[in-house]
């Protein structure tokens, strides 16, 4: 009787552990996402880059907030993938519902770049400084100008007028002979500004795209600097 009354409570600690084992399983599914072949800027807890992607039935991008564990993004490709979704236990406010994995690239195609055309566009407008380092500067009249023509770059960088050159490669600028003129700035804020924006374009090179009305450059595939379109100063 004791025997049988141990292998009774044995086999409802097993069952109890089975139902909750099958309960805590989180249901994953797999789902199909084209993703477009450049990154646009998006707004989520903070400024940031997602993915411009494509659901089954989506006739329209969409933003992707998240990650996808495994997957190795190349700017110039539109991907079509497939990937395992699974829904999050306990989740923090400013965290996605969901974990993506790579399970499979279906389709890896390289596309036709439109980078002429667009840097034809950013030499028509004047682009001022709307965010350096994922800050946005409460007052400033820092700006770009660029003369493709002459490889060359003018502006401002809040105090004084600075200048220097250019070169473009793919989708890389290269920033050449930076300088400025040298005006005391008695807004002790706007001249950290400008000496911080002066020595993050000296002598570096950047990713840049074009979104929208913004002109944007990456480090590292980090969005460090953002310019918003103006008219042309002439």
């Amino acid at each position: 009787m004791k025997n049988l009354t141990k292998n009774t409570i044995y086999k409802t600690i097993l069952s109890l552990f089975l139902i909750l084992g099958t309960t805590s399983l989180v249901k994953a599914d797999v789902i199909r996402l084209t993703i477009k072949e450049e990154v646009a800027n998006c707004t989520g807890v903070a400024p940031q880059t997602c993915f411009q992607v494509k659901y089954k039935n989506s006739k329209n991008w969409e933003f992707f907030y998240g990650q996808i564990e495994g997957f190795n993004y190349k700017p110039g490709y539109r991907y079509v993938i497939d990937v395992t979704r699974t829904k999050r236990k306990n989740v923090p406010a400013d965290a996605s519902a969901y974990t993506y994995k790579l399970k499979k690239v279906i389709k890896k195609q390289k596309m036709a770049t439109k980078k002429a055309d667009n840097w034809a566009f950013v030499t028509k407008h004047n682009w001022k400084l709307i965010q350096m380092n994922g800050v946005t500067p409460k007052n400033t009249s820092a700006y770009l100008s660029f003369q493709a023509d002459k490889n060359a770059m003018t502006g401002s960088g809040g105090c004084n007028r600075i200048f220097g050159g250019f070169e473009l490669k793919d989708n890389q600028i290269t920033f050449k002979g930076i300088a400025s003129t040298k005006m005391a700035c008695a807004d002790a804020e706007k001249s950290k500004l400008e000496s911080d924006f002066l020595k993050l374009l000296s002598d570096n090179s950047f990713r840049y795209d074009v979104a929208d009305q913004t002109l944007n450059f990456y480090k590292d595939n980090k969005l460090v600097l953002m310019f918003g379109m103006a008219p042309l100063t002439k």
